[in-house]
């Protein structure tokens, strides 16, 4: 149950972004189950460019090449906006991270 419910958090933590990146570009094709293969095909770049470089700043920029080509691949749009949905949903992505963090803390210091 705990596997399901991280995946699940995860999966929503990452589509969540490119879904609203795909409505922000006005992309057509941006159903949910093309949003999550957009998912899968991100997790696999990273994972592929930290497997053979390494991690680092580098890798995280060969990641974000690699994954705006296959957004571009996968929504059937051009290597611009499949870039600028990648920088979109990484910012936004980092955004929610930070808002969790934040959410957080104000917690912690609240409790204690």
């Amino acid at each position: 149950m705990t596997i399901v419910l991280t995946l699940s958090l995860l999966t929503l933590i990452m589509l969540a972004p490119i879904k609203l990146g795909t409505q922000v570009l006005k992309i057509e094709r941006s159903g949910i189950d093309v949003c999550f293969v957009a998912v899968i095909a991100a997790i696999a770049a990273t994972a592929f460019t930290e497997m053979v470089i390494g991690e680092g700043l580098f890798p995280s920029l060969v990641a974000l090449v690699i994954t705006s080509i296959l957004f571009s691949l996968v929504f059937r749009t051009t290597a611009v906006a499949g870039f600028v949905l990648a920088l979109l949903s990484t910012a936004i992505q980092f955004a929610f991270a930070l808002g969790l963090v934040a959410l957080g803390v104000v917690i912690a210091y609240s409790i204690s």
